[in-house]
């Protein structure tokens, strides 16, 4: 994995922005590596492997994935800073799915995005094909905390990016977990970004984020269609 030092000064080389817009993109996105991606690094050989970048900005977590990775987003400013890095980001609106080959992805990186998609459901139904046989979706979204309390105290430390007019949905542990297996998948864990492993099944509810790994399930990809199919009669 490329260090922070050679990726800031990649993006001085190559960025198409003028040199103050530049710093300021390096000083938001660049200046640490995200903690989300940070935290999933630990886990899964992101690094190492093809994974599709489902939103992909300003690159910032995509220069870190494995060669043959592949980002979208709906921004052509974003896409067009991401091809200027030497990546492969394509210009999609990842509510009408996503133009990629089939099998051909380790994993899928869908990162503070579900929150934000008119039908998120379909997107990850749409994606499934596109994992290899053994691929796993890796989703990070923004949850409600199911206890009042850790919401009270996450809104008085200023932490409120679940309340209703921050996203489309407001998703709790247990719908979102629900949508992901409605969508064609099977649940392998469901992680907090901080705590530790052993505490994860504790501070879930009370998280206002998550981490969702899963693997598309035929199973559960017969169930959503049987669904689907009784819904369009």
């Amino acid at each position: 994995m490329r260090s922070l030092d050679e990726v800031q000064r990649l993006v001085r080389e190559r960025s198409p922005l003028p040199p103050a817009e530049t710093e300021d993109i390096i000083r938001k996105r660049y200046a640490a590596l995200p903690r989300r991606l940070a935290f999933a690094l630990a886990r899964w050989p992101l690094d190492r492997k093809r994974v599709l970048d489902i939103g992909c900005s300003w690159g910032h977590c995509l220069v870190h994935f494995g060669e043959g990775s592949v980002g979208i987003d709906s921004a052509a400013a974003h896409v067009e800073f991401c091809r200027a890095l030497g990546l492969d980001a394509r210009v999609a609106d990842a509510n009408a799915g996503v133009d990629v080959p089939d099998h051909a992805f380790d994993y899928i990186w869908v990162s503070d995005v579900i929150e934000h998609l008119d039908a998120p459901r379909l997107l990850l139904r749409s994606v499934a094909p596109k994992l290899k046989a053994d691929g796993r979706l890796i989703l990070f979204l923004t949850v409600l905390p199911r206890s009042r309390l850790a919401r009270t105290v996450l809104r008085r430390k200023g932490i409120r990016p679940f309340d209703a007019e921050a996203h489309h949905y407001q998703f709790t542990c247990e719908t979102a977990t629900y949508m992901v297996e409605r969508a064609g998948y099977a649940v392998e864990s469901v992680m907090v970004p901080f705590g530790g492993h052993a505490l994860a099944p504790l501070l879930r509810t009370a998280s206002p984020r998550l981490y969702i790994e899963a693997r598309p399930d035929p199973a559960a990809a017969a169930v959503a269609a049987a669904a689907e199919a009784r819904n369009r009669g």
